[in-house]
């Protein structure tokens, strides 16, 4: 769609950015409970545990088990979209573009230092370095930036698919054994393509599509999308024609405007699996059927088969996406 008289990106809400400590006083780990964070956040940052010095540039937050995949370690989108709450929180504009590259694994309970890097030289064009345990865990790159006044628009529209009350609910197998008190419970997801349920381990088309609204009713900037960006290796079951989930190795964003509404369509396609490593992309759009962000992700592929014993009734159910 086309649109030369639509406005820019808002400026963002101040509430929604991470709570400025004043300068010179190092980060703190936020005191409320796991539960709490969960239930009554009231911005992303809150939501993450984040806290910042914007006078040292220095951030920090706890891989706490709301925060983690399916797999023990930080969900891949938090990451990322903890470097998006601590550059604007630092005094950066708008995100635009983001990018992170993971290193190592971020383990239960571990805390993550953020720092933006020396050579960056500002934060319109920025990296932002992340270590637990002094070891370095990933790094974030993006551009930030203020669009103002009329801007030409062109995107595809998502109006194919089904509105979200109409779409019945993702569930998973009782047979999976994952925590089931991570990033997965932070977010409602209903199928507006389902993926396939012949899992027969033939590869398939590799296209699915999720609507994700996440539980804290938290506004959709940037860092949120990543957050449910994230959800992109759900492509992977039918892709593979396997009970599969996803490890991120990298996430990129790529904003186009603010969604409306609480909802997000997220449109999926498995680009190749080469080596057990995927390459994924997606489109999302709100419920107007509007384009908002477009994502790609690189994904180590775990294949998961459900045991002997399992019913024919439930193999059909999606498994689990890492993150």
């Amino acid at each position: 769609m086309t649109d030369p008289c639509e406005p820019g990106i808002p400026p963002r809400p101040a509430a929604d950015l991470p709570t400025q400590l004043r300068p010179g006083a190092g980060p703190q780990r936020a005191d409320r409970s796991r539960g709490d964070l969960r239930g009554d956040a009231t911005s992303l940052a809150e939501l993450l545990g984040l806290t910042v010095d914007p006078g040292e540039y220095r951030g920090r937050f706890v891989a706490d088990a709301h925060l983690l995949n399916t797999r023990g370690t930080l969900w891949g989108g938090c990451g990322l979209a903890a470097a998006i709450a601590f550059v604007q929180a630092c005094g950066g504009r708008d995100c635009l573009w983001a990018h992170t590259q993971f290193l190592a694994p971020v383990h239960a309970g571990e805390e993550v230092e953020l720092s933006v890097d020396p050579g960056s030289g500002g934060l319109s064009q920025v990296v932002v370095r992340a270590t637990a345990a002094g070891r370095l865990v990933f790094l974030a790159g993006g551009t930030f930036s203020r669009v103002t006044g009329a801007v030409s628009r062109f995107g595809p529209d998502g109006d194919w698919a089904p509105d979200p009350d109409g779409c019945p609910p993702r569930e998973y197998p009782t047979w999976l054994d994952f925590p089931r008190d991570g990033v997965i419970s932070l977010v409602e997801q209903r199928w507006a393509r389902p993926a396939r349920t012949d899992l027969d381990g033939r590869p398939g088309g590799g296209r699915s599509a999720l609507w994700l609204r996440l539980r804290p009713r938290l506004p959709l900037h940037a860092g949120v999308l990543a957050l449910l960006g994230d959800f992109a290796p759900v492509g992977l079951i039918e892709a593979t024609g396997d009970m599969a989930a996803g490890t991120s190795l990298d996430n990129s964003l790529r904003i186009v405007t603010v969604p409306t509404g609480e909802w997000v369509l997220l449109d999926v396609r498995v680009e190749a699996i080469v080596r057990n490593v995927a390459q994924v992309r997606g489109w999302m759009y709100d419920r107007t059927g509007a384009l908002v962000a477009t994502v790609s992700q690189t994904a180590l592929v775990h294949r998961v088969r459900p045991p002997a014993s399992a019913s024919r009734d439930d193999r059909p159910s999606p498994a689990p996406t890492a993150g």
